[in-house]
This record gives structure tokens, sequence and C-alpha cells, in this order.
């Protein structure tokens, strides 16, 4: 499987959020079935592990590769303005752990 990708994103303070990552494995799609996902944020890598916060994330489409994060109007209400570093990673059925996609996460503050 190819490096992890860096994207970075923008969250709006007070909306929904929801981001659909490929995965590739030598440029083509890797099919997901029987992996789960795990994706967090902390304030910056050396914030310890124990505050990371959790993302929902989830298989989309087991056979295009897709992988979902998202966060609700409620999750997002409750983030400060500010930035963040995330991860998302996926495991195997054998228990491996990959990294998919990492970045900064900026949240936007809202009024409405």
């Amino acid at each position: 499987m190819s490096a992890d990708a860096t994207v970075d994103l923008i969250i709006n303070q007070k909306a929904s959020f929801q981001v659909t990552f490929t995965v590739k494995d030598n440029g083509s799609v890797l099919n997901l079935t029987n992996y789960t996902t795990v994706a967090k944020y902390k304030p910056m890598h050396q914030t310890p592990d124990n505050q990371a916060v959790t993302i929902t994330s989830a298989v989309a489409n087991a056979v295009l590769g897709q992988v979902t994060i998202s966060l609700t109007p409620t999750e997002t209400a409750l983030l400060q303005p500010a930035k963040y570093v995330y991860d998302v990673s996926i495991i195997d059925g054998n228990g491996f752990k990959t990294r998919i996609v990492e970045g900064s996460m900026r949240v936007s503050p809202g009024v409405a």
C-alpha cells in the first residue's frame, strides 16, 4: 500500500462535516471488505494520545475503497476555533493498522 496522504481540512463550526477518502494500493482501489477504521484529532502532535478525540469514521463503500469521516453540527459546535492535527487509519481483519490520511484540521467559527 502506498504512503498516507496529507489533506488539510476546514470544518465550519455548528455545521455538518463529512469527507470521503478513496484508499488505493499501487494505483488500484483497495477492497476494504473486513476492514474497520479509526480517526482522531488533537491540538498538536505533542498532545498526549489519551487526549485525542475520536472522529466518526466508517468504511463507506468497501468495494470502491471509500472511507468517510464525519462530525454532526452538535460535535462541530463544541470545537473551539483553532487548528488541530488529525489522522485516519484502516485496520484489516488481522489487526494490521495503516494510516491512510493525515493533516491539519482548521475550525472556522460559526454564527448561526
